[in-house]
């Protein structure tokens, strides 16, 4: 069985992770912007009744384009206090993490559009 210091030590885990996630969506305008695209797809999801497994691909995506704006977020802010000045080999790496979201985004949209095109062509 799990002790007590186990379970206190996960709770404060919690606590610290919900931190970080209550920061990105208060302060972070690409997570607001990308948390506004989520709920979009959710809400359609439910309009067009999409199948389980289309649920799974979508939520699954979403998971993974808000985990990475969390990381580049995160290495965003570390280069920044390491190193405040312009920086050529900081500027690289905040370009690298960038590209990371920006490959999971589009692999989100076109998911999107293989999911949610058969659904509006049925509409006319």
């Amino acid at each position: 069985m799990f002790s007590k210091k186990i379970i206190v030590e996960r709770l404060k885990s919690l606590v610290f992770a919900s931190k970080g996630l209550w920061i990105l969506v208060l302060k972070e305008d690409s997570f607001k912007y990308q948390l506004l695209s989520c709920l979009l797809a959710i809400l359609a999801g439910f309009y067009f009744e999409i199948t389980k497994a289309e649920w799974l691909a979508q939520l699954g995506i979403m998971a993974l384009v808000l985990g990475l704006e969390g990381l580049n977020t995160a290495i965003e802010e570390l280069a920044n206090f390491v190193q405040p000045n312009q920086d050529e080999a900081i500027a690289k790496v905040k370009d690298l993490a960038a590209g990371a979201v920006l490959i999971a985004g589009l692999f989100a949209l076109v998911m999107g559009l293989v999911i949610y095109i058969p659904y509006f062509v049925a509409l006319f």
